[in-house]
């Protein structure tokens, strides 16, 4: 199948590990970064390249992104009898429509046949768009990689700044453990935190999570709500050789099993006791480590989701192996 990909060709960004998936699988691609388009050359002529080469490449199927550098008529132009789906990583947003580069995405999705969330699908419905629930999904190339003293510390968070709740927890994990933070945004609490000021991306993100006793995974305030709401960054740290403790919700324990794949957590102070049980416990770190890696590269990759993009149909977790 000859599949089109609209969004980021950036490596480490969620549409070029779908690209790499699909290739695995035997697919031709070709992914246009509309968003890239659009600062060399306009906005105007981005329609008119996309939209000619998409005709060169004809098309039996086409994976959207944002389209936030595309015009709706050219998506419409794109997509038109052309097998179709969408998948957006962010769905919390559903509530924020009014904002330009949220409707746009929402005006979007009403155009795909399928739109696909990593949660909230019941609201994005009530939007009048066709969602289904997919998780997100970290790419199969990802691998634990040899611990170094660098980044050695009892736990460690990779994510944006943006929520104050985030830093909130951090903060408290970090009166009682060496907490170190990756990624940008985290001005703030920099007198705070140990922050290193920057983004982790390839081996330095393996590095990261291989390095730390425990990788922590924290919600946004904005997703309350979303039971079965999970970034692709469970995902990645896993595949990447952490041992993950993140926010339980009645959903999200069902994509990973407490004690087997992970650890979970309620809130800050439970946050802090499972720091407590699990520090003391490296055999068990790591046997939860370990199994939870196999768990993901088997469940939980780009690769196990092509298979819902291009049929159109909601991930359930009855699919899941072991």
């Amino acid at each position: 199948m000859r599949v089109l990909i609209i969004g980021s060709s950036h490596p480490w960004r969620m549409e070029a590990a779908t690209e790499n998936a699909l290739r695995r699988a035997g697919h031709e691609t070709l992914i246009l970064d509309d968003r890239r388009m659009k600062r060399a050359i306009g906005r105007r002529m981005t329609q008119h390249l996309v939209r000619a080469r998409a005709r060169r490449f004809q098309p039996d199927f086409i994976f959207l992104s944002k389209c936030l550098a595309l015009d709706l008529v050219t998506v419409q132009r794109l997509i038109d009898n052309v097998p179709n789906a969408m998948w957006y990583h962010d769905p919390q947003w559903y509530r924020d429509t009014v904002r330009h580069d949220i409707g746009h995405i929402a005006s979007v999705a009403r155009l795909a046949e399928t739109f696909f969330v990593t949660g909230f699908d019941a609201e994005w419905r009530a939007l009048g768009t066709n969602a289904k629930f997919l998780p997100a999904a970290g790419d199969a190339s990802i691998r634990p990689v040899d611990p170094v003293p660098e980044y050695a510390s009892d736990a460690a968070f990779i994510g944006t700044g943006y929520d104050a709740s985030r830093a909130a927890l951090l903060l408290q994990v970090s009166k009682k453990y060496d907490v170190r933070v990756y990624g940008p945004a985290w001005d703030p609490w920099r007198a705070e935190l140990k922050w290193n000021g920057r983004s982790v991306e390839g081996e330095e993100f393996a590095q990261v999570c291989s390095s730390a006793a425990v990788t922590l995974g924290i919600n946004p305030s904005r997703a309350e709500g979303g039971e079965s709401y999970t970034s692709d960054r469970t995902w990645m740290v896993i595949l990447a050789g952490a041992f993950y403790l993140g926010q339980g919700t009645s959903g999200v324990t069902q994509l990973l099993r407490g004690g087997e794949h992970c650890a979970w957590y309620s809130d800050a102070d439970d946050c802090v006791a499972q720091m407590d049980r699990y520090l003391k416990d490296p055999d068990a770190r790591e046997t939860i480590r370990s199994q939870g890696e196999r768990f993901v590269r088997a469940n939980h990759t780009y690769d196990q989701r092509i298979s819902n993009l291009l049929s159109g149909t909601a991930w359930t977790v009855d699919s899941v192996i072991g």
